[in-house]
Parts: structure tokens; C-alpha cells; sequence
């Protein structure tokens, strides 16, 4: 159920202006309201059910009443009234209604965030928990989950497909469409997506870019560092305007224990590189594209790690044939 208006029991001219108390009457109350009587009343996940019995055991000055045959629902200190309009009371015993009493939560939801200034484009395909908070002027598009203690900066954009749980936004950044952010904090004009996953303990800075395909857990990257592509950054460190070539691994993990990699500022590491922690690439440094770093590579070095090129020349029809032949064909 939901509240369309809050305001304090004792502003209340007369709390009992429908000659009912709901502590002394509580089935004939929920039948006048145009519900069926159950074992308790709730708003949303955050308020607990209110049982009959303790309504029975309110005292005389906090009773709850009803006024023109809405709901008004007590709780905690100090005492607040919440004032149910008609639409806005739901019986749930059953999934569509508990949908429709959800979908009712959202609306009042969504209004809230409008007023401040956010944008929806599709509001009946965008789903946004209670405690989360958006700036103003940012723009959410359809088909996008916000969940738990997430907070969103100014003018942010956040596209279709993406599913954000317990993030921290900063302001004008960008998640792309089909991005998962848990436990993450996203710096101010940093590029997420699309199609990324940041997991918990990833930090970006300002103005990180974190391209598609690209999974970071217990990760920083430092501001203006990039991993554009297809790669997986697991208890690492990556420094200033680094650049993270596609298909890069760290290889933090031994089956036992997981241990760090540090990438230095302005570090360029090629494609298709593996970088074997516990590891350090320094600064401004170089990693050839496809290389194996098991040793720590110094400020403003190249290093190239690969297996030595053979070329047979003449032997390709050759293999052919025999693998074929093995084939039966």
C-alpha cells in the first residue's frame, strides 16, 4: 500500500471524524474501506505489517482512523499519519494484486523523482527502490533497474538494459545500454558499456572509460584510464590515462588466494596480454600485444613476452591432407 500524504496524527482536526477507531474496530473498518479484513495493514517494504492485535493495544491518543473512508496507518516515533487515497489501497493475497499494489509504489515513486527533475522516458518499464536518489536533469530510459542505497549525481544518463544495485554515480557519467553496477562507484563523466559489469569494490575516477565486455572487480581506475575491450580486472590498480589493450586478463587468482596487479600512470598494455599477479607494469611503460608478464616491468620499459614464430613454409596442404584423411573425408 501506499501514502499519498504524510503529516503528524495531532494536526489532525478530529482523528476520529468517521466515528471509528480502527484499534476497537478493525474488521468493520477494512470492510468499510472497501478491503477484505486480514491479519495486517503495510505501505511497502520498509514499513512492518500492523497487526490486529496490536491495534487492539493502541492507546487512546494514537488510535488509527479513517476519514471518508481512507486508511490511516500509524507508525514509530514520532507518530506519523499516512492518508491512503481510494486507488491507492490494495489487498494483496494473490500476485497480480501484490503486481498492481508494486506498480502503484513505483508511480509515486517515479512522481517524486520527476518533480526533482529527472527524466523517464518510459515510465511504466523502468523499476526504482525507495531509498534510491538521482540527481537532477539526468535521464533514464526504459527498461532500467535501480536498486538498494544507489545514489546518481546530475545529468547523468543511464540507458536501456542496465541493472544498477548500491552504486555511486558522479555527475554526467554515462552507462550504456545492458550494464551491471553492484557495490561500484562510477566518478563524474565516466563511460560505462554498453554490455559491462562492474562488481563490488570497482572504483572508476573522472572521466574512466570501461568499454564493452569489460569486467572489473575490487579494481581503481585512476582518472582518464580506459579498458575499452574484452577484458577482466580483478584486484587491480591501474593508474592515470593508462590504456588497457582488448582481451587483457589479470591473473589474480592461483585456486587459493588472490593476489594484486599495478598497471603506472600512461601504461599501455597491447592486446591479448595476461598479467600474472602478484605484478607490477610501471609507469609509461609497454607490454607487447600478446604476452605472458610474470616479473615486474620497470618505468619506461617495453616488454614482450611470446613464444618464438615458425614458419614452415609449404607444410600447410600437407597437414591438410592429413588431418583430413584422420577425419575420414
Amino acid at each position: 500500500m501506499l501514502y499519498s500524504e504524510l503529516c503528524q496524527l495531532d494536526s489532525l482536526e478530529n482523528p476520529f471524524l468517521c466515528g471509528l477507531a480502527l484499534a476497537d474496530h478493525f474488521e468493520a473498518l477494512c470492510l468499510s474501506a472497501g478491503f477484505t479484513a486480514n491479519d495486517g495493514l503495510q505501505l511497502d517494504p520498509h514499513y512492518p505489517a500492523v497487526s490486529s492485535l496490536t491495534l487492539k493495544h493502541l492507546p487512546p491518543n494514537s488510535s488509527l482512523v479513517t476519514r471518508a473512508g481512507k486508511v490511516v496507518f500509524v507508525r514509530g516515533e514520532p507518530q506519523r499519519a499516512f492518508i491512503l487515497a481510494e486507488e491507492e489501497a490494495f489487498f494483496v493475497d494473490d500476485l497480480w494484486s501484490l503486481a498492481k499494489a508494486e506498480a502503484a509504489v513505483q508511480r509515486y515513486i517515479l512522481q517524486g523523482h520527476c518533480a526533482a527533475g529527472v527524466r523517464f522516458v518510459d515510465p511504466e518499464h523502468v523499476v526504482v527502490h525507495s531509498q534510491v536518489a538521482i540527481g537532477a536533469n539526468s535521464l533514464i530510459w526504459p527498461s532500467v533497474v535501480l536498486m538498494g542505497e544507489t545514489v546518481i549525481g546530475d545529468g547523468v544518463e543511464i540507458q536501456s538494459g542496465c541493472w544498477v544495485e548500491d552504486c555511486e554515480i558522479g555527475d554526467g557519467a554515462l552507462l550504456k545500454p545492458h550494464s551491471v553496477c553492484t557495490g561500484a562507484k562510477i566518478g563524474p563523466r565516466s563511460k560505462v558499456g554498453p554490455m559491462a559489469h562492474l562488481r563490488p569494490g570497482t572504483v572508476l575516477e573522472e572521466d574512466v572509460k570501461v568499454g564493452n565486455f569489460v569486467e572489473t572487480k575490487k579494481t581503481r581506475l585512476h582518472q582518464g584510464a580506459k579498458a575499452s575491450h574484452l577484458t577482466y580486472l580483478g584486484d587491480a590498480e591501474v593508474g592515470e590515462e593508462a590504456n588497457i589493450g582488448a582481451g587483457t586478463i589479470t591473473c589474480n587468482y592461483d585456486g587459493f588466494r588472490k593476489y594484486p596487479t599495478s598497471i603506472g600512470p600512461g601504461a599501455f598494455i597491447g592486446s591479448n596480454t595476461a598479467l600474472v599477479a602478484p605484478v607490477k607494469v610501471g609507469a609509461n611503460s609497454i607490454v607487447g600485444a600478446g604476452s605472458v608478464i610474470t616479473r615486474d616491468v620497470p618505468d619506461e620499459a617495453l616488454a614482450v613476452e611470446r613464444g618464438k614464430l615458425r614458419i614452415l613454409e609449404g607444410k600447410g596442404p600437407d597437414i591438410s591432407r592429413r588431418n583430413r584423411k584422420k577425419a575420414g573425408k
